[in-house]
């Protein structure tokens, strides 16, 4: 009998057939995946909890992220910045944690009894290493369903899920009783002094293998500030079992007072070494600095052209007290196009400066961006982005009757490193905005050039920049008008000024900050001279203060203020322009980066804005794992068009937040409430709504402050 011939398939079932197939294999590959996670070895246990007893002084979790014998990882909402890490403190400290769910493609751990001999072992060491000599191990209980049993070597039963419960007697911990600094040789008295500053241990402490580690780190970190690069810190315990006290004797051998030598650049391909060399500034025959070193890595870092940095120093014993340096350096993609999609959720950050200011729209935008870190050599970076736009005239994520937008924003940036000086950069910026206004309902071109130069100082703590800058704002018809009168409400104008700006940033992390201060302030300077539109002082000033409490709760502080000062002004400009100030740099308050009991631009004067303002912030984070965290605050502040700044006004606001921490930037929502009592102090009235929804919630990207 003759076999049918198949009929050939057309090319959509084909394609039918491949996404198919390609889907059967997604499946088939989860499945396996899933089976593989969850298949146990016949006769093995699985580590299903590890529980402990007799843990009180110490941390548990702490203690168990240094052993081998874990259960399954799970999904855990932990009050914390994570999970500790072995041998990191705090060791005493255990943070409320609370175990969510296991996913079924995390690996199955199985108990092993030889591993366990050996975490028996290392749990009497870790309690050692803490100061805790006498702790000990006194029994391990075993159980499967919560029912109790003695461990044999193979389960015969249906439920293998073993339970552990490890019993410690942790004893009384060996205190330090005596603390004794020794150094070779002759130091300064100001660098003696600092040595015995660096010591954190003190009498009367537990003792603590990580603490007196912590102090020789300090001691040579600070050698190597004084030029004692090849210094030796080095320490002696002497323990008394019986006393359980422990004398700490540590031992400084600055060796010799270390000068540079010659640096040379390793690493750097077709990337001038002389670049390099000249950012760097490290002069042959000046003292010897490791906070100089770092500061030389970031200055190199900075030119944006490598992926890595790192200098060594490197010693001739013919010459003990020269160190030649070798500057290593990766160097980066230098040529980058990039497309993408995005999201402008009602923070928005001027394309000429850092100044965020939040408004109520929110868009769906294209992105296109071409970068040359080396443009025409010299490592001169060249930046070309445009961003097409639909823009939802609300604040985001919300709609309104208004018709979505179209707008459009496209940027040129040069910047030339080593100019004039070695560490200066100068810049020129271009920056065209299209669309509508964020706070009226008018469609403009704005069109801003800047040109300036920056310059970080002191490791990058330090920063100015001074920039000569021009705002060119059209309107386009039909030209809002005043119900009343018919005038226009908006006028064009022509903004010529000069910007300074300072910051000083002594945060410990400028992303996730938990410790430290930041200040900035920006002055702003327009002349007309016979072509601007006004004669004004624009000044803003911010202080941001941070402090870590339990658990790495953070405690977060911020108070910003305002003002301009307006002079003489075009007299074809509208009469709120003329008395307020150019549309894009008026004062406005509300909104996510702002007092958040109110929508962007409703805070106190309204969407017109002000001449002075003030806004403060209280802030508790409370971090709930890695990735997540919990916030309440506590916002105020005005916005008037006069020229005092009110205070009796404080439009306070209370709330909670959310937010997630991606390793771009944080997405976070807040919801504001308004005091009913809390808006004015002044005597004056003001309408509060004061409902179960909030006064004002906002979803956006980046932290409030």
């Amino acid at each position: 009998m003759r076999a049918a011939m198949p009929t050939p398939m057309s090319c959509a079932q084909l394609a039918r057939f491949e996404r198919a197939a390609v889907r059967l294999s997604l499946l088939l590959g989860l499945w396996v995946a899933s089976g593989c996670a969850s298949a146990l070895p016949k006769g093995q246990y699985e580590m299903h909890r590890l529980d402990w007893e007799g843990v009180e002084d110490m941390s548990s979790e702490a203690l168990q992220a240094c052993l081998a014998t874990q259960p399954r990882d799970a999904v855990t909402l932990r009050l914390g910045l994570g999970a500790p890490t072995c041998g990191e403190p705090p060791f005493d400290e255990d943070a409320p944690s609370l175990d969510l769910w296991t996913w079924p493609w995390e690996p199955i751990p199985v108990y092993d009894p030889a591993i366990f001999q050996v975490d028996r072992r290392r749990i009497e060491r870790w309690y050692a290493a803490r100061g805790y000599y006498e702790a000990r191990v006194l029994d391990v209980r075993y159980s499967v369903d919560d029912e109790p049993i003695e461990l044999p070597e193979r389960c015969d039963r249906d439920d293998c899920e073993l339970d552990m419960t490890i019993v410690v007697e942790e004893g009384k911990p060996v205190l330090i009783s005596r603390i004794e600094l020794v150094v070779v040789g002759k130091l300064a008295p100001e660098l003696d002094q600092a040595l015995r500053e660096a010591v954190a241990n003190a009498v009367g402490r537990r003792f603590d293998e990580a603490a007196y580690k912590a102090d020789e780190a300090r001691m040579t970190e600070r050698l190597g500030d004084a030029s004692y690069a090849r210094a030796k810190v080095s320490t002696q315990i002497e323990i008394d079992r019986v006393a359980r006290t422990a004398a700490v004797h540590y031992r400084v051998e600055p060796g010799p007072f270390v000068r540079l030598g010659r640096a040379r650049v390793e690493g750097n391909g077709e990337l001038s070494s002389a670049a390099v060399l000249d950012v760097a500034r490290l002069e042959p025959g000046t003292p010897y600095s490791a906070s100089e070193l770092r500061d030389a890595e970031r200055a190199v870092y900075d030119l944006g052209v490598f992926a890595a940095v790192a200098i060594e120093p490197h010693y001739d014993e013919r010459s003990p007290n020269v160190a030649d340096l070798v500057i290593r350096v990766s160097p980066a993609r230098l040529e980058r196009l990039r497309l993408g999609v995005g999201v402008m959720s009602g923070s928005l950050q001027r394309t000429t400066s850092d100044e965020t200011q939040s408004v109520p729209e929110w868009d769906v935008h294209l992105r296109a961006a071409y970068e040359h870190r080396n443009f025409l050599g010299g490592m001169r970076k060249l930046r070309i982005e445009d961003r097409p736009r639909l823009i939802f005239r609300a604040p985001f994520p919300y709609t309104n009757d208004l018709p979505p937008a179209l707008g459009n924003t496209l940027s040129v940036e040069l910047e030339q490193p080593r100019f004039p000086e070695h560490r200066t950069t100068a810049f020129t910026t271009t920056a065209w905005d299209y669309g509508p206004d964020p706070f009226k309902d008018f469609f403009r071109h704005d069109v801003a050039t800047r040109l300036g130069m920056r310059r970080k100082f002191f490791g990058e703590k330090l920063a100015i920049e001074l920039a000569l800058q021009h705002d060119l704002y059209e309107v386009i018809p039909p030209i809002p008008e005043d119900e009343e009168t018919g005038e226009p409400i908006v006028s064009s104008y022509r903004l010529p000024f000069v910007e300074q700006q300072i910051k000083v940033d002594l945060r410990n992390d400028s992303q996730r900050p938990s410790r430290g201060v930041y200040f900035s302030t920006t002055v702003q300077e327009a002349v007309r001279l016979d072509y601007g539109s006004w004669n004004y002082l624009r000044w803003l000033g911010e202080v941001r203060a941070y402090q870590r409490l339990f658990w790495k709760v953070v405690f977060a502080q911020r108070i910003a203020l305002g003002a301009i000062f307006i002079g003489d002004h075009d007299s074809d400009l509208d009469p709120t322009s003329a008395a307020l100030g150019p549309q894009s740099y008026r004062l406005r308050g509300g909104g996510a980066n702002g007092n958040r009991g109110f929508a962007a631009g409703k805070l106190g004067a309204g969407i017109d804005g002000g001449k002075r303002r003030w806004e403060g912030s209280l802030e508790l984070r409370v971090p709930l794992g890695a990735d997540l965290g919990f916030a309440l605050f506590l916002d105020g502040g005005d916005v008037s068009r006069g020229s005092a700044v009110h205070f009796d006004r404080p439009h306070a606001a209370t709330g909670v937040g959310l937010r997630y921490f991606t390793p771009f930037a944080p997405i976070r929502f807040d919801a504001g409430w308004r005091i009913p009592d809390w808006q004015r102090f002044d005597g004056g009235e003001e309408a509060v709504a004061v409902k179960v929804l909030p006064s004002a919630a906002h979803l956006t990207i980046g932290e409030a402050f």
